[in-house]
Order: C-alpha cells, then sequence, then structure tokens
C-alpha cells in the first residue's frame, strides 16, 4: 500500500511539476530538480525561507527499491500550488463517491426479493 501512495505521489509531483512549468515560464536556465545543491544554494542566497521563490528539495522513496530516492525541487509556490492540487483532487473524489452511495436509488436485483410477489 505504501509503494500504490508512493507511486501516486509520484505521478502527481511529475504531472503538477511539468504542468506548472507549462503554465509560467520559470526565471531559472533548468528545472530547480535538475539544478545542483550549490546552484540552489547560490539561488537561494538572501530570500527567506518562507518566501514563495525560495526552493526546496524533498526526497521521495523510489519504487522497487529499499534505498534509492527521487530528488524532486520546487519553489515554495509550486509545492503550495501541487499540495492545493492534490488536495483538491482528493475532495472531489470523495464527493463523487459520497453522491453515488448517496443518490437513493438502488440496483433492481438488491432491491426488496420477489419471493412470493406475482411478476
Amino acid at each position: 500500500m505504501r509503494k500504490i501512495a508512493s507511486l501516486g505521489i509520484l505521478i502527481g509531483l511529475s504531472a503538477a511539476s511539468a504542468a506548472v512549468a507549462s503554465e509560467t515560464e520559470a526565471p531559472f536556465a533548468r528545472v530547480p530538480s535538475e539544478m545542483t545543491g550549490e546552484e540552489i544554494d547560490a539561488y537561494n542566497m538572501g530570500r527567506a525561507a518562507n518566501a514563495p521563490d525560495y526552493i526546496r528539495c524533498r526526497r521521495i522513496e523510489q519504487i522497487g527499491s529499499l534505498v534509492k530516492k527521487l530528488r524532486v525541487c520546487n519553489t515554495n509556490a509550486e509545492w503550495r500550488r501541487i499540495t492545493d492540487k492534490g488536495n483538491q483532487d482528493a475532495r472531489d473524489t470523495l464527493e463523487a463517491v459520497s453522491r453515488s452511495f448517496n443518490n437513493g436509488l438502488e440496483p433492481r436485483d438488491q432491491a426488496e426479493p420477489l419471493i412470493g410477489r406475482p411478476r
């Protein structure tokens, strides 16, 4: 289950990163995940850690490996967008599922049994 969740997060992050990169033109020469630690440190120099353009990196477990991790870097604003999108997707899914269970209609074969009733 943990591997499935990690895969979902990884897919979501990569899709969201691609969508964000295509929506806004990044002021970086390269995508933050492709930058070295020194380049990120130089970029973050003089920026507050909670500034929207501050770059943060996270390590995400690779599926099928106990040790290998994927380094994903984004600005705080991009991480916030990714989180908000994931939360909205979860709310939409929950709403759709609850709507399907609460529609008040039962399938015909699961309704009252027709024993003793004329057809």
